[in-house]
């Protein structure tokens, strides 16, 4: 196998744990209504390359251990996902809505 074949091969493998990756950080700001999801998601990408890449390291290296990196980089992003909106929050501090939002407003009963 050449070296640029070689080279796109890992460049297939990282955009599949990207993909994976993307899909975890796009429900969790959507859970969070986009709120600090900016800020994580080169976290969530990097996450889920890490997971993705720590599972051939760790001796899977045949077609079983490339299906069980696809969920590795799932976890991987959630919890990377999940580490950068605490630190956006962190860094924001305490959010207040804007005055006369329709959270100021008494509910209707």
């Amino acid at each position: 196998m050449t070296t640029e074949a070689r080279v796109g091969f890992l460049l297939l493998f990282f955009i599949i744990w990207c993909f994976w990756g993307l899909l975890a950080w796009a429900v969790i700001a959507v859970i969070r209504r986009g709120r600090g999801a900016l800020l994580a998601l080169p976290l969530g990408l990097a996450g889920a390359c890490a997971a993705g890449v720590a599972v051939p390291l760790l001796g899977l290296r045949d077609a079983g251990g490339f299906f069980l990196s696809m969920p590795a980089a799932l976890v991987g992003s959630a919890v990377a996902t999940t580490a950068g909106l605490a630190l956006a929050t962190r860094i924001a501090g305490p959010q207040t809505p804007p005055a006369g939002s329709a959270l100021d407003r008494p509910r209707e009963k």
